[in-house]
């Protein structure tokens, strides 16, 4: 497994990089960092290659790295379409201040990418034992369902999944019924560990269901599914999944790109014993 974890020097990156060497005993990590112009790259070389020292004594796997010009929202997805990255881990400061007004800068970077992030805060790395995977009523959520598989036997995780509550209308009640069915037969099929949460979340407020669910479950990962189609500006107005990447408990969150995801073929990793 090769994850890049993009560096701005600033703590929370830095728990994203102890996040990233966690994550399975033997992988490859590529510390990453975007510079403005040519002239800022020997000094971000340089920077890295000291932040690298710190971990490459404690690390099993292989440390690189590797600085690009650019801008943060596009040259990230770049990077790690380069580096064939099966993960990118990126720290985020949550939304606060002016983010609420501009956008969340970890959204805008997410939404630019196709390989699946996951985004940390400043919460301590913690086994990926338990992945909370709301199900809703859209067809795309049924389109992660490859990645967690793979990602769950990696990590001999339990997926824990929670569903839409029931619409009054018939149609979407269908698509729920239909998703959660299909959830539980092909995990089944594949011999995933899961379990069926007993509570439901609403679709207009996913946030506060999920994150209560995810809590009173002890889940180490939450699972959203990111839409490209949705324009930045709407993320500005705080939808769902802001909240849920810059949620309060500062669990870490697993997003995946749907339209984009899925132009990408076969299992992204391949399971330990």
């Amino acid at each position: 497994m090769k994850i890049l974890v993009p560096i701005d020097f600033t703590p929370v990156t830095e728990n994203a990089l102890n996040y990233a060497i966690q994550l399975t005993p033997s992988l490859k990590v590529v510390l990453f960092h975007v510079v403005n112009s040519s002239k800022e790259v020997d000094a971000a070389n340089a920077k890295l290659t000291d932040l690298m020292s710190k971990y490459l004594a404690k690390f099993r796997g292989e440390l690189t790295s590797l600085v690009k010009i650019g801008n943060i929202f596009e040259t990230i997805g770049e990077a790690a379409l380069e580096e064939k990255a099966d993960l990118i881990v990126m720290g985020t400061h949550g939304v606060k201040g002016l983010q609420h007004i501009v956008g969340s800068k970890a959204m805008k970077v997410i939404t630019n990418s196709r390989t699946p992030y996951i985004v940390v805060q400043n919460k301590p790395y913690t086994d990926i034992k338990n992945i909370l995977v709301p199900v809703d009523f859209t067809r795309e959520s049924k389109q992660i369902l490859p990645f967690l598989i793979s990602l769950a036997k990696v990590f001999h995780a339990n997926l824990q999944l929670i569903r839409q509550s029931n619409s009054k209308d018939e149609f979407i009640k269908n698509k729920i019924d239909n998703n959660f069915s299909y959830f539980k037969s092909v995990l089944e099929e594949n011999g995933c560990k899961h379990e069926i949460s007993g509570n439901e979340f609403s679709y207009d407020s996913r946030y506060k269901g999920i994150l209560k669910e995810a809590v009173a479950l002890n889940s180490d990962l939450i699972v959203t599914a990111i839409d490209p189609a949705i324009d930045v500006a709407n993320y500005i107005m705080g939808v769902e999944e802001q909240k849920i990447v810059a949620n309060e408990a500062q669990l870490p969150v697993l997003c995946i790109n749907i339209k984009n995801f899925m132009k990408q073929s076969g299992n992204i990793f391949e399971a330990t014993a």
